[in-house]
Protein backbone atom coordinates (compact mmCIF):
# COMPACT_ATOMS: atom_id res chain seq x y z
CA UNK A 1 0.00 0.00 0.00
CA UNK A 2 1.37 3.41 -1.00
CA UNK A 3 1.18 5.97 1.76
CA UNK A 4 0.74 9.71 1.44
CA UNK A 5 4.40 10.21 2.38
CA UNK A 6 5.51 7.89 -0.45
CA UNK A 7 3.44 9.90 -2.93
CA UNK A 8 5.00 13.17 -1.75
CA UNK A 9 8.49 11.69 -2.01
CA UNK A 10 7.83 10.42 -5.54
CA UNK A 11 6.43 13.80 -6.58
CA UNK A 12 9.48 15.62 -5.20
CA UNK A 13 11.81 13.34 -7.12
CA UNK A 14 10.22 14.35 -10.43
CA UNK A 15 9.69 18.08 -9.76
CA UNK A 16 13.27 19.26 -10.36
CA UNK A 17 13.75 17.51 -13.71
CA UNK A 18 10.40 18.80 -14.97
CA UNK A 19 11.26 22.40 -14.10
CA UNK A 20 14.72 21.99 -15.61
CA UNK A 21 13.21 20.64 -18.84
CA UNK A 22 10.74 23.53 -19.06
CA UNK A 23 13.53 26.05 -18.63
CA UNK A 24 15.67 24.23 -21.18
CA UNK A 25 12.84 24.31 -23.71
CA UNK A 26 12.50 28.06 -23.26
CA UNK A 27 16.14 28.53 -24.20
CA UNK A 28 16.48 25.66 -26.67
CA UNK A 29 17.63 27.94 -29.49
CA UNK A 30 20.60 29.14 -27.43
CA UNK A 31 21.47 25.60 -26.41
CA UNK A 32 21.16 24.32 -29.97
CA UNK A 33 23.34 27.12 -31.28
CA UNK A 34 25.94 26.38 -28.60
CA UNK A 35 25.88 22.65 -29.23
CA UNK A 36 26.31 22.88 -33.00
CA UNK A 37 29.16 25.37 -33.01
CA UNK A 38 32.69 23.97 -32.74
CA UNK A 39 34.54 26.85 -31.10
CA UNK A 40 35.37 26.97 -27.39
CA UNK A 41 33.25 30.06 -26.74
CA UNK A 42 30.13 28.14 -27.66
CA UNK A 43 31.16 25.27 -25.41
CA UNK A 44 31.50 27.65 -22.50
CA UNK A 45 28.15 29.19 -23.33
CA UNK A 46 26.57 25.76 -23.19
CA UNK A 47 28.22 25.00 -19.84
CA UNK A 48 27.09 28.33 -18.41
CA UNK A 49 23.55 27.80 -19.74
CA UNK A 50 23.35 24.39 -18.11
CA UNK A 51 24.70 25.72 -14.79
CA UNK A 52 22.21 28.59 -14.84
CA UNK A 53 19.33 26.23 -15.59
CA UNK A 54 20.44 23.85 -12.83
CA UNK A 55 20.70 26.68 -10.28
CA UNK A 56 17.32 28.04 -11.34
CA UNK A 57 15.68 24.63 -11.13
CA UNK A 58 17.20 24.03 -7.70
CA UNK A 59 15.96 27.38 -6.50
CA UNK A 60 12.49 26.82 -7.97
CA UNK A 61 12.23 23.41 -6.31
CA UNK A 62 12.54 25.14 -2.94
CA UNK A 63 9.44 27.18 -3.80
CA UNK A 64 7.52 24.15 -5.01
CA UNK A 65 8.34 22.22 -1.82
CA UNK A 66 7.23 25.17 0.30
CA UNK A 67 3.96 25.47 -1.61
CA UNK A 68 3.26 21.79 -0.99
CA UNK A 69 4.16 21.74 2.71
CA UNK A 70 3.14 25.13 4.04
CA UNK A 71 -0.42 26.13 4.82
CA UNK A 72 -2.42 28.19 2.39
CA UNK A 73 -1.19 31.75 3.07
CA UNK A 74 2.47 30.82 3.45
CA UNK A 75 2.18 28.68 0.34
CA UNK A 76 1.00 31.72 -1.60
CA UNK A 77 3.94 33.73 -0.25
CA UNK A 78 6.34 31.07 -1.47
CA UNK A 79 4.68 30.90 -4.89
CA UNK A 80 5.11 34.58 -5.76
CA UNK A 81 8.71 34.20 -7.00
CA UNK A 82 7.63 31.42 -9.36
CA UNK A 83 5.10 33.77 -10.88
CA UNK A 84 7.87 36.34 -11.27
CA UNK A 85 10.10 33.77 -12.98
CA UNK A 86 7.31 32.77 -15.33
CA UNK A 87 6.60 36.38 -16.31
CA UNK A 88 10.29 37.26 -16.67
CA UNK A 89 10.95 34.14 -18.75
CA UNK A 90 8.00 34.98 -21.00
CA UNK A 91 9.30 38.54 -21.38
CA UNK A 92 12.75 37.26 -22.38
CA UNK A 93 11.35 34.77 -24.91
CA UNK A 94 8.96 37.32 -26.47
CA UNK A 95 11.57 40.06 -26.70
CA UNK A 96 14.08 37.61 -28.23
CA UNK A 97 11.48 36.84 -30.91
CA UNK A 98 11.17 40.52 -31.85
CA UNK A 99 14.83 41.48 -31.51
CA UNK A 100 17.64 38.91 -31.46
CA UNK A 101 19.96 41.35 -29.70
CA UNK A 102 17.55 41.87 -26.79
CA UNK A 103 18.38 40.33 -23.41
CA UNK A 104 21.92 39.39 -24.38
CA UNK A 105 22.59 38.59 -20.72
CA UNK A 106 19.47 36.50 -20.18
CA UNK A 107 21.48 33.84 -18.34
CA UNK A 108 22.62 36.45 -15.83
CA UNK A 109 19.06 37.69 -15.42
CA UNK A 110 17.74 34.20 -14.69
CA UNK A 111 20.67 33.39 -12.39
CA UNK A 112 20.05 36.64 -10.49
CA UNK A 113 16.43 35.55 -10.01
CA UNK A 114 17.63 32.23 -8.58
CA UNK A 115 19.95 33.91 -6.08
CA UNK A 116 17.41 36.54 -5.04
CA UNK A 117 14.82 33.78 -4.70
CA UNK A 118 17.09 31.89 -2.30
CA UNK A 119 17.41 35.01 -0.12
CA UNK A 120 13.65 35.54 -0.31
CA UNK A 121 12.89 31.96 0.69
CA UNK A 122 15.32 32.01 3.64
CA UNK A 123 13.63 35.21 4.81
CA UNK A 124 10.18 33.66 4.40
CA UNK A 125 11.21 30.49 6.25
CA UNK A 126 12.68 32.54 9.10
CA UNK A 127 9.56 34.72 9.34
CA UNK A 128 7.29 31.67 9.28
CA UNK A 129 9.30 30.04 12.06
CA UNK A 130 9.25 33.24 14.16
CA UNK A 131 5.48 33.64 13.77
CA UNK A 132 4.90 29.97 14.63
CA UNK A 133 7.08 30.30 17.72
CA UNK A 134 5.24 33.45 18.83
CA UNK A 135 1.86 31.80 18.26
CA UNK A 136 3.00 28.76 20.27
CA UNK A 137 4.12 30.96 23.17
CA UNK A 138 0.85 32.92 23.12
CA UNK A 139 -1.27 29.77 23.13
CA UNK A 140 0.80 28.28 25.97
CA UNK A 141 0.41 31.41 28.12
CA UNK A 142 -3.38 31.62 27.55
Amino acid sequence: MITQQDRKTNTRLFTAPIILCLLALSSSSAIAASATSADSTSSWSLVITLLVLAATAGSAVLNVAAIRHWDRNWGLVSGLPLLGLLLWGALIVVSKQFDASAHELWALEIFAWAMINLIYMVTAMTAKRMFAKRDGEESASS
